[in-house]
């Protein structure tokens, strides 16, 4: 994958949002279509547009409401890392392989111990020595670089694979169409790097306050709802009760 076609691709909202939903669960093209509230025939471009892209793949599966239908998947596991200053611009790609979450550095059981040793002799060396020309010392930056990739595309398979059975988790505790805004709801909190608000809730999955705190009662009965999502549920609570009064 190159620049040009990352950005192209993502440039479009549909398709950033299609990526996302099919990130979250496998899904038919009329499950699409519902929660992107976008007909089936203009989803069906941009879905094509992914699938020639190799972004994503789909299986003949029966479907909830008739015969056999595409269940769309993503077909990738890449890390993108964009990297811009007055001095520099590069784009590089990250293949994560969920089947290998060891780092490849001298000591896999202590990254982290290994890489503060190596961040101290390396970076020392790289900005401390006068006799270390500027092409050595890039030199060296890159070799600690080399490591910090290592130990990141560790991390991000052993994510990864936390978050696949999370969400295998939701889908089954979950199951069906009737609870797709449930699990639309369990899946924003879980993923979310922002603070969990009622805003943030109502803009991703589009849901009214009263729907919304019967969500969370549901997945709480569950027990799929984290910490932030039972604080959020108290306020919500507490503000429609104070605004009925």
């Amino acid at each position: 994958m190159n620049e040009n076609e990352f950005f192209e691709l993502m440039s479009n909202d549909t398709r950033r949002t299609l990526l996302r939903s099919i990130a979250q669960e496998p899904k038919y093209l009329f499950q699409l279509s519902q929660e992107i509230e976008l007909s089936q025939q203009s989803l069906q471009r941009h879905l094509q547009c992914l699938l020639e892209k190799g972004w994503i793949t789909y299986d003949w599966k029966a479907g909830p409401k008739g015969p056999a239908r595409k269940l769309y998947s993503i077909s990738k596991n890449i890390s993108v890392r964009v990297t811009l200053s007055q001095h520099a611009f590069s784009f590089d790609v990250f293949e994560i392989n969920l089947d290998d979450q060891e780092t490849n550095v001298k000591n896999p059981k202590n990254p982290v111990e290994l890489l503060i040793q190596d961040l101290a002799l390396s970076i020392g060396k790289a900005l401390e020595d006068k006799d270390v020309d500027f092409a050595q010392k890039i030199q060296q930056l890159d070799e600690v670089l080399t490591h910090l990739e290592s130990i990141e595309t560790m991390l991000l398979s052993r994510k990864l694979s936390i978050t696949g059975e999370l969400n295998e988790t939701i889908s089954m505790k979950l199951d069906g169409d009737a609870h797709r805004k449930d699990r639309e709801l369990a899946y924003t909190i879980y993923s979310s790097s922002s603070p969990i608000t009622v805003d943030l809730i109502e803009k991703e999955i589009k849901t009214r306050r009263t729907d919304l705190l019967e969500s969370l009662k549901r997945l709480q009965d569950r027990n799929l709802l984290p910490e932030q999502g039972k604080n959020l549920m108290t306020k919500l609570e507490a503000a429609m009760n104070a605004n009925t009064k």
